[in-house]
């Protein structure tokens, strides 16, 4: 009984530290590197550092486990930050949620104002060698507080602490894999109907937008990235686009690591061109001129 209320002292006593108000999406990010908790859309399992790109991958739902200890699942696909081996430099994994200790974290409190996250096994979330590059594999290691061992939260969504703290054991994270019926809305005139356009966004309720996750872009009917969207990933061309989008985009938003995307105005890449590498909130206001419902066709590298 004592040691289950050290346990729990401990994991209240992070409230307000760290960034950590209670359950909630956050972005986790190191302390030694300023990168963030990504999970690695490839294999959608392994657990790496990355720079912040502001994708689902990178987002963390902190649901209240009981006994003071959470569960972290990812805002990409649901799966719960889980601890392979209870060894030292043993990389942690993303894997399906089935409340087994493994996955049964505690937010404590760290130097400097950060948070520490201690796995059941009493190992902490660790950066190996507090390394900064970018695609290193997070492990655990013997809670030391280091900075290598210490986090900073940012509150994305969900701040359930506010709400009613009598409730907490019931309480969970806002995320889109618990009720994609609900965050999912119908493609207007049924979008393209085929190919890989489409095919994988989704509704973001809180940003009121569509998305996607991964490497691609989303090109919107409307200015600030509002209305339909026809999304594709990286690689992906159109030579030509049905009616209900052929000179319909008037916004542009990258996602993941696309990086360009070469627009023209008539179809099979044809006429007048423009290489965009940037977010944009209006395609009146490119720098070659007005490209509002003026695109015909286009690559996303």
């Amino acid at each position: 009984m004592k040691q289950l209320l050290l346990t729990v002292l401990a994991s209240f006593a992070a409230f307000g530290q760290g960034g950590y108000n209670g359950p909630g999406r956050y972005e986790i990010i190191s302390n030694v590197s300023r990168k963030v908790l990504d999970l690695d859309r490839n294999d959608q399992r392994t657990i790496i550092q990355y720079e912040s790109r502001g994708t689902d991958n990178q987002t963390w739902d902190i649901q209240d486990a009981g006994g003071g200890f959470v569960i972290l699942r990812n805002g990409m696909n649901g799966n719960a930050l889980t601890q392979t081996r209870s060894n030292n430099s043993e990389p942690v994994s993303g894997q399906p949620t089935n409340n087994s200790d493994a996955q049964r974290w505690r937010v404590e409190s760290g130097k400097n104002g950060s948070v520490i996250l201690v796995n059941a096994s009493g190992k902490a979330l660790d950066i190996p060698n507090g390394s900064t590059n970018n695609g290193v594999k997070i492990n655990t290691y013997d809670r030391n507080n280091e900075v290598n061992q210490q986090w900073s939260l940012r509150l994305v969504s969900g701040n359930l602490n506010q709400q009613n703290n009598n409730n907490r054991g019931s309480r969970q994270g806002n995320s889109r894999y618990d009720n994609n019926d609900n965050n999912r809305l119908p493609p207007k005139n049924g979008g393209m109907g085929a190919g890989a356009g489409n095919r994988q966004k989704y509704f973001d309720q809180n940003a009121q937008m569509w998305k996607i996750d991964g490497d691609g872009a989303c090109f919107y009917n409307d200015t600030d990235f509002h209305g339909d969207a026809f999304c594709v990933f990286s690689g992906d061309q159109r030579l030509r686009l049905g009616n209900d989008w052929n000179n319909r985009f008037s916004s542009i938003r990258f996602f993941g690591r696309a990086s360009r995307i070469d627009v023209f105005d008539e179809a099979d890449h044809r006429g007048r061109s423009e290489a965009i590498t940037r977010d944009v909130t209006n395609m009146r206001n490119l720098n070659r001129g007005n490209w509002n419902n003026r695109i015909s066709s286009f690559r996303v590298n």
